[in-house]
This record gives C-alpha cells, structure tokens and sequence, in this order.
C-alpha cells in the first residue's frame, strides 16, 4: 500500500471514524524508503524488446535464494519505467561487439532502481 492508497482509504473511513491502527499504517508507510535494484536483461537495447532474463534485489524482504518467476514482472524495460522504476544503468554497447558470434551475454543489461 502506498501513502496515496492509505489517504483514499482513510477519507473513506472519516465517516465512521479513524483508529489508532490506521495512523500506525500511515506511520510504517512514511519510514524513509528503501531502494529496490531491477536487472533486466534485454533481447536488444531497445527498450521495448521482450525481456530474456531478470533478477531483483529488495532489501525489505528476507535474503533467501529463490527460484526465479517463470513470467517476467514486466514485458520490457519500458513497461518497467511506467511502473515507477528509475533506469540506473543502460547496456555498455562495447560488451555485446561480435562480429560473426552470437552474444553469450544474458542479454542487453539495463539496471533499475525504485524506491519503496
């Protein structure tokens, strides 16, 4: 939940009255927001291509080996940027020069951070 869903929700609840639980959610919604790092691997650099790999960093959930979604969470970088997150780092276009080769990279790396 995000504060702008707790302020909806709350107007909602002006009628029957707030509680302290409600100001305890607003309270942990306003903590100082934590970066989350997105790696999404490409087919090409262009920002619409479908995705050939991912893997996500979020430090507000416990750090466990988990095996990967078989869906990515987007169907391209760009549909990641409509969903709030914040391009860090583009694919270094040096890395993926093979004349002849197919690239044996993941994919085109692009880095994505968001604060939550």
């Amino acid at each position: 939940m995000t504060v702008n869903d707790w302020l909806a929700e709350s107007r909602d609840k002006l009628a029957t009255g707030l509680t302290a639980s409600d100001l305890d959610q607003l309270e942990t919604l306003l903590q100082t927001p934590r970066q989350q790092v997105l790696y999404l691997y490409s087919k090409s650099t262009n920002m619409r291509s479908p995705l050939a790999s991912w893997a996500l960093y979020d430090p507000t959930v416990r750090q466990e080996p988990v095996l990967p979604e078989s869906a990515p969470p987007y169907e391209s970088v760009l549909a990641a940027l409509a969903d709030g997150w914040r391009v860090v780092q583009f694919p270094i276009a040096k890395l993926y020069d093979y004349e002849g080769q197919d690239n044996d990279y993941l994919g085109f790396e692009f880095v994505l951070e968001k604060f939550v």
